[in-house]
């Protein structure tokens, strides 16, 4: 009798230890898949890319392109400084800009710089995510100076032909008559050569354009008013609280200013939708 109590104390014993060490293994093996998910997540971080669009040279002056001949624009300049900051690699390519859209869709770069107030309905699409936004940006319907009082309202261009850039979102285009250049510079030139009695331009890009073809522009109504934000693909979008991260502390830091700033860019730049 008491050897069987014996035999049962030690069966119960082992049957613990047995049940001890299948649970610490476990636990052991979870920790461990914690650890490696959390390395492969870093690693991840660590040799992220973003590809995107910076546009034909000449485009988007001084945004796109610097007004400065060899100075990239601001967007170049402020990918530099958000790759500096967050450890993410911002690679440009150079792409048509009737291609740009398209290459976004198809993923061959992975995020724009837009305007939410660009796109018809004013949203960034089922298969994208955006970021913070970075500053201001307003576009107008852009005359000669002494065609401004024919364009008080937006409104006022609907069913007449309006000088537009080929590739470049607008939201309103099914109410007016597109007549698409290349670039702002030949756009610029036809509003000039009269080809047509209005343009829609951003004003920073319209000012520069003005002058370098010696044209005597006057700003009629505001086409949209919006803020400049990174619009990402979805599979990207793990990066976006880094992003965001980095946009706050370029706001913070007075980097997002200098840079505008360094480029005559007087757009307001927007709060974080944290505060």
């Amino acid at each position: 009798m008491a050897r069987s109590k014996t035999t049962q104390t030690l069966g119960c014993f082992l049957f613990k230890a047995q049940n001890y060490i299948l649970l610490t293994g476990l636990i052991y093996l979870w920790c461990f898949s914690l650890q490696a998910q959390q390395q492969k997540v870093d690693k991840k971080d660590e040799q992220s890319k973003l590809y995107f669009d910076k546009g034909e040279q000449g485009g988007w002056v001084p945004f796109r392109t610097g007004a400065e001949t060899g100075r990239p624009g601001v967007l170049i300049e402020l990918a530099q400084s958000m790759q500096h900051h967050s450890g993410i690699e911002f690679i440009p390519v150079d792409l048509p800009s009737k291609r740009a859209e398209k290459a976004l869709k198809d993923g061959i770069v992975d995020f724009d710089f837009v305007c939410l107030e660009w796109l018809k309905g004013g949203e960034p699409g089922e298969n994208y995510v955006t970021t913070e936004s970075f500053f201001e940006i307003n576009e107008y319907l852009v005359t000669l100076k002494n065609n401004r009082h024919l364009f008080a309202t937006r409104e006022s261009m609907f069913g007449k032909p309006v000088g537009t850039i080929a590739g470049y979102f607008y939201f309103d285009d099914q109410h007016f008559i597109r007549t698409d250049f290349l670039n702002e510079s030949r756009l610029m030139l036809g509003l000039k050569r009269d080809r047509f009695k209005v343009i829609i331009m951003e004003r920073e890009t319209a000012k520069h354009w003005a002058k370098l073809n010696q044209t005597e522009i006057g700003f009629a109504a505001v086409h949209s008013s919006g803020n400049l934000l990174m619009r990402v693909r979805k599979e990207n979008q793990h990066l976006v609280p880094k992003l965001n991260q980095t946009i706050r502390a370029l706001k913070s830091s007075g980097k997002l200013k200098q840079i505008l700033q360094s480029h005559g860019v007087e757009s307001k730049i927007t709060g974080s939708i944290l505060e």
